[in-house]
C-alpha cells in the first residue's frame, strides 16, 4: 500500500454486529504529516441501531470526504489518501460511475445493492476540492489499523443515537449453508429452494435462498436471485418451493413459483 508521507491520511472502518440488521457503527482517524506536527484525531463516530457491513464501509468513507471538503487546505498538503480494509469499497469503487449511467445497474443490467450510498460517496467525491486517492490496505497490523479497528467495533457495540435511513432491512433468517451467497446460474431452469433472506432494492426484490437437492435431501448451496415483489410476496422465509428461474446467468430472476414443497429446516447431519 503506497502511502505519500506528505499527504493526510484517513483510516476508515465499518463494523455490524449480527449482520445485517444488527447495532451497526463505522469510524475514521485522521493521520497527519509529520510537518503539521498535529496528532491522530477521530473524526468519524457514527453508531446506529441497524445497518450492514458493507453499508458502514461506505458511510465511513463518505463523512471522510465531507470532513475533507470542510477541513481542508492544509499547508504543504496536495492531497489525502483514505485507506481501506474492505474489499466491497475497492472493488467497486472504480464500477461506481457505471453503475450511476445505468441507472444503478451493472452492465448485466443486475440491480446493485446500497445505491444511495454509492450516489452520495460520488457526490461527496466531486465536491471534496482536493485530490483523493483511495487505498486498500488487507488485515490489521499496524497500532493505526488496530486503533480504527477498535473505534469502529466500540461504535458499532454502542449503536445509535444515529440512524442509517437508507437501510432496508427486509425479512431476514439465516443459512443452513455455509458461505455467502453466489449468484444462481439461471439457464431456464426448475429447483426447489428455501429462502432466507429477502432485501428491497429499487424495482425487485433480492432473494438469498438455500438450494436444496432433493436427490440427496440435503442443502448444496446458498445462492440469490431476483423477482419481482409479487413473486417476492409469496416467497416466505423457511419455507420450500419448487421455482423455475429466467435464462440469465448473469441476472437471475425468479420467474414463477410451481409449488411449495416441504424442505429441512435445519441441517441434516
Amino acid at each position: 500500500m503506497p502511502l505519500d508521507p506528505r499527504a493526510v491520511h484517513i483510516y476508515t472502518d465499518g463494523s455490524c454486529y449480527r449482520n445485517p440488521g444488527g447495532n451497526s457503527g463505522c469510524a475514521a482517524i485522521v493521520q497527519y504529516p509529520e510537518h503539521l506536527g498535529r496528532d491522530d484525531e477521530l473524526i468519524v463516530d457514527f453508531g446506529c441501531s441497524e445497518s450492514s457491513n458493507n453499508r458502514m464501509e461506505l458511510m465511513a468513507c463518505i463523512k471522510a470526504l465531507k470532513w475533507i471538503r470542510d477541513s481542508s487546505p492544509w499547508p504543504d498538503v496536495s492531497h489525502v489518501q483514505i485507506v481501506t480494509d474492505s474489499c466491497y469499497v475497492k472493488d467497486n469503487i472504480p464500477r461506481a460511475n457505471g453503475w450511476r449511467k445505468n441507472d444503478w445497474r451493472n452492465q448485466h443490467n443486475e440491480p446493485r445493492e446500497n445505491f444511495d450510498l454509492w450516489k452520495a460517496l460520488l457526490s461527496a467525491y466531486q465536491k471534496v476540492g482536493m485530490p483523493v486517492r483511495f487505498e486498500w490496505t488487507q488485515g490489521k497490523k499496524t497500532p493505526i489499523l488496530k486503533s480504527i479497528d477498535r473505534a469502529a467495533k466500540e461504535a458499532a457495540k454502542r449503536g445509535g443515537p444515529h440512524l442509517d435511513r437508507g437501510f432496508k432491512r427486509g425479512t431476514v433468517s439465516r443459512s443452513l449453508v455455509k458461505g455467502a451467497a453466489a449468484r444462481f446460474p439461471a439457464n431456464g431452469q426448475m429447483a426447489v429452494i428455501r429462502p432466507y433472506r429477502k432485501t428491497l432494492m429499487r424495482k425487485e426484490e433480492k432473494i438469498r435462498f438455500d438450494l436444496f437437492s432433493e436427490e440427496s435431501g440435503i442443502f448444496v448451496q446458498s445462492c440469490y436471485a431476483y423477482a419481482s415483489p409479487s413473486v417476492a410476496a409469496e416467497l416466505h422465509r423457511q419455507h420450500g418451493y419448487r421455482v423455475r428461474f429466467n435464462d440469465s446467468p448473469r441476472y437471475p430472476q425468479i420467474v414463477e413459483i410451481l409449488e411449495e414443497v416441504a424442505v429441512p429446516n435445519r441441517i441434516i447431519p
